[in-house]
């Protein structure tokens, strides 16, 4: 299993785009601002692109200095090519840790 860190943006931010079959086992949104920030997870397979509306996989307001966690028993997997981002209201006040496994 592998971990990555990455804040996210104002615009899309990519999360993971993995080079090989890979299974999402869960991911941690913290909020590190002081004020409630709003987030829009997408996921999407290779050719797939956030601009088209039809990959939301989430959007929610996190409260101040919370986290929200995105895991379940269904896991996601994404191929070569396939990826995982995110935007934020505000730009580096949501970290993001990712959980994940080649498979």
């Amino acid at each position: 299993m592998s971990i990555a860190n990455v804040q996210l943006g104002i615009t899309e931010t990519t999360i993971l785009a993995p080079s090989v079959e890979t299974a999402i086992l869960s991911v941690l949104f913290c909020n590190l601002d002081t004020s409630s920030r709003v987030i829009t997870i997408y996921a999407y397979p290779t050719g797939g692109s956030a601009s088209n509306g039809t990959t939301i996989l989430k959007s929610l307001e996190i409260l101040p200095l919370d986290t929200f966690i995105f895991s379940g028993d269904e896991k996601i997997i994404l191929d070569n090519g396939g990826k995982i981002s995110g935007v934020a209201d505000v730009a580096a006040k949501i970290t993001t840790t990712i959980n994940y496994k080649a498979i």
